[in-house]
């Protein structure tokens, strides 16, 4: 049996400047560099790792902990020559605990999970900074952005250093810290502007 210790990966994102709470499309893809296919066995059913770093320390990963007594069988998986796409992993923006990444410049890695000698792969993603509140009344109706703020105690306004904005529903829980939102602007019946909310969460 040929061994994957010939396997490398890489991986690949649509562009690299992301709005924060939009969904980032990560390619993970497996290099098979030799002239004939190439078996890899993986121990569990997941075949990679995909990890979310600043630098200096984890703060998301797709791998998840068996259930306690739980073990899977083995698997194999051929891999033919040149690349192939094993995964198109489209990660919504949002850490394991709901909290958002801040502003930034982050690293995704890739890892795959055979029993060879391990491949990884590296690339970078930022994360812009939200729209200013008093930028949106110039937007087109449907444009999707996102904003940040602190919350009124009603819930239903957010408000930074440029503005406050009315929300079209009600965010409970959340008048503690800077909120991050994603959606866009609507007009109400009364041809006021308010901002519908499709996404949020609180700020790391």
């Amino acid at each position: 049996m040929i061994l994957a210790a010939a396997l490398s990966l890489s991986l690949q994102l649509v562009r690299t400047s992301f709005d924060m709470l939009d969904g980032v499309s990560v390619e993970v893809i497996v290099h098979n560099p030799e002239s004939h296919p190439v078996t890899a066995t993986f121990p569990a059913p997941a075949e990679y790792e995909l990890d979310l770093t600043d630098g200096k320390k984890r703060l998301w990963t797709t791998l998840q902990a068996p259930p306690p007594g739980v073990r899977f069988p083995a698997h194999t998986h051929v891999f033919m020559p040149g690349p192939t796409v094993l995964a198109i992993y489209v990660w919504n923006g949002a850490l394991g605990d709901g909290s958002i990444p801040a502003p930034g410049t982050y690293r995704f890695r890739a890892k795959l999970l055979d029993t060879s000698p391990p491949a990884d792969a590296f690339t970078s993603v930022h994360f812009i900074k939200p729209v200013p509140v008093s930028a949106l009344s110039k937007l087109k109706v449907g444009d999707e952005v996102t904003i940040a703020g602190t919350l009124a105690r009603d819930g239903m306004h957010l408000t930074d250093s440029t503005g406050t904005v009315a929300l079209m529903r009600r965010l409970a829980n959340a008048t503690k810290g800077m909120v991050v939102i994603r959606g866009y602007i609507v007009e109400r019946p009364d041809h006021t502007l308010a901002f519908y909310v499709k996404r949020w969460g609180m700020m790391l």
